[in-house]
């Protein structure tokens, strides 16, 4: 059975990161094309910077914001750890950035709600007056976590190790594509930004699978058709584009 048969979506994720939705939107049926919306270009810790992570057994946890926070952060703690400190809490915003981190040894803790306001509803990051937390994230991220935790009582501090930016080709990728998508998946802020840029007039035909509710609302006052999946792993994604098409009938 193929549930996703004859649908074309445009898969945004970042190159070499497409591959596997990719491939499970095409088992499910679909017909995919790839236009990566976001470049990752890894940003090296400042000598400032690298005494955070020598410190890392100091805090009383490590909160990784995205899948690719999660590479390169696991990158760069392998550069001034032989392993991994010993029982420090590792929270993820996702179940993809959870993935990465799980592939690496770690156990990690989950919030139901995939995003910053899911991570600051759990018990553990409530009552955290006099400790200390260590983010890793992308240049420019959003503040709420920071913000939010520095409000009850915490020392935050924040590592951000690449950058996102809009692929040179990514215009000319988009003007050659001789069919235009039913469904365009978009699973961060910044690809949805670099869509209404690349796409242009085009940007609100297909409609927008998006992977939080600020993105939803951003999407909704953009005049875009959306619906919301309850994250940006594979499954989730998959999830609601069979529901999206049920109540949709495309």
């Amino acid at each position: 059975m193929h549930p996703l048969a004859g649908l074309h979506v445009l898969n945004t994720r970042p190159a070499g990161q497409a591959a596997a939705l990719t491939a499970a939107l095409r088992e499910a049926g679909a017909i995919v094309s790839e236009l990566p919306l976001i470049g990752i270009e890894p940003r090296e810790p400042a000598a400032p910077e690298e005494r955070l992570l020598l410190d890392l057994d100091h805090y009383a946890g490590v909160i990784f914001v995205s899948a690719n926070a999660a590479r390169r952060g696991l990158d760069v703690v392998a550069g001034c750890w032989p392993q991994w400190p010993y029982r420090l809490p590792v929270y993820a915003v996702g179940k993809g950035t959870a993935a990465v981190l799980e592939d690496a040894g770690l156990t990690v803790i989950l919030p139901e709600r995939a995003d910053s306001d899911g991570l600051l509803a759990l018990p553990a990051l409530g009552a955290v007056s006099g400790q200390r937390f260590l983010v890793f994230r992308g240049e420019g991220g959003r503040e709420l976590l920071r913000n939010t935790l520095q409000a009850r009582g915490a020392t935050v501090d924040v590592l951000e190790l690449y950058r996102r930016v809009l692929p040179a080709a990514a215009a000319a990728q988009w003007q050659a594509m001789t069919v235009s998508p039913q469904v365009v998946i978009l699973t961060s802020p910044d690809a949805q930004q670099h869509w209404r840029q690349v796409a242009g007039a085009d940007a609100l035909r297909p409609l927008w699978l998006v992977v939080s509710p600020r993105m939803h609302a951003e999407a909704v006052a953009a005049g875009a058709r959306v619906v919301e999946a309850a994250g940006a792993d594979t499954g989730s994604l998959l999830v609601a584009l069979q529901q999206m098409r049920e109540q949709l009938a495309i």
